[in-house]
């Protein structure tokens, strides 16, 4: 089974604006309100690839229904470990005259001391041996940042194949429990080791690098530059395709999607590389946290041009 784990659930509220007035009441265009957290997104996006897996993480309870209620309604499985506290809710305005997207992201429930170790106990009963785990996102306050290298040792030790998905400390100490997957954005990649983001060369030889450490994929994200894959055998890379962006929020998320169902159907590396490039691609290309469709994602990978580096 595959397990995405949401340790920061979030509310993605999108508003889309003209433009921002400071000291003024500012009408909206458009305003929706969507589930997010970076490892729901990975399942909704695996969703519609065909793929199922298993929400969890931890879930404030005071709107927990609005959570539950849309992974229903997509059928997508969930086994949250429930919380006192309100889940937070994070402000998206997209002002279209300048093609801006400014983010302002809540801060979210605080996490006790024994609601972790509760958490952990209830999780590690959860995950079985030859289980995929996906960690993403950032924690809420109370966690401490060596939780994900924590999670991984824990899973290692049950056989499970773990990909990460985070930034600063909480990647940095997740990397020295040496996952099987990482999915670090450049700017990320820059905070674990030593690189140019300007020289494709300077990015391969840095994910090389984490390679020589023991993970066996590293798949950078570089933004509207594309993306570098890099494993034991093979690196790639990728400009990606110049489309029309209508919401950066959950490419990412969409790219790691890509990399598991590779996995889950041993497609080469370079096809793997394709398909996440494909899965971001789509998602960019949607509203808010909508969820890009299979047939879009399968038309945008034919197009994929990928070159061995």
């Amino acid at each position: 089974m595959i397990y995405t784990v949401t340790l920061n659930p979030a509310i993605d509220k999108t508003i889309v604006i003209d433009e921002y007035r400071r000291n003024e009441v500012n009408r909206s265009m458009v305003s929706r309100k969507d589930v997010g957290g970076k490892g729901i997104n990975v399942s909704k996006v695996l969703k519609v690839l065909g793929v199922d897996s298993v929400c969890t993480g931890i879930l404030g309870e005071e709107n927990s229904n609005f959570f539950l209620d849309y992974l229903k309604s997509l059928k997508i499985e969930n086994d949250f470990f429930k919380i006192p506290g309100e889940n937070r809710t994070n402000i998206k305005i997209v002002e279209k005259n300048y093609e801006t997207i400014t983010d302002i992201n809540d801060r979210g429930f605080v996490i006790k001391k024994n609601e972790i170790d509760n958490f952990l106990d209830y999780f590690m009963k959860l995950v079985k041996e030859e289980d995929l785990v996906v960690l993403s996102g950032s924690l809420p306050e109370g966690l401490e940042a060596d939780i994900y290298e924590e999670i991984i040792h824990r899973l290692k030790e049950k056989s499970v194949k773990v990909i990460l998905d985070a930034d600063g400390s909480p990647m940095i100490n997740g990397i020295k429990a040496v996952p099987y997957a990482i999915k670090p954005n450049i700017h990320e990649l820059q905070n674990v080791v030593d690189v140019d983001e300007k020289d494709i060369n300077s990015v391969l030889k840095g994910g090389k690098k984490l390679i020589e450490k023991g993970i066996e994929k590293v798949l950078i994200s570089l933004g509207v530059e594309g993306a570098v894959y890099i494993t034991r055998n093979n690196s790639y890379y990728s400009k990606g395709m110049e489309v029309m962006v209508k919401s950066t929020v959950g490419a990412g998320d969409a790219m790691v999607a890509g990399l598991i169902y590779a996995m889950e159907n041993n497609l080469s590396d370079f096809e793997t590389l394709k398909l996440a490039i494909a899965c971001a691609t789509a998602k960019v290309m949607t509203e808010g946290t909508k969820i890009p469709d299979n047939e879009t994602i399968k038309n945008i990978s034919k197009d994929i041009i990928v070159k061995s580096l």
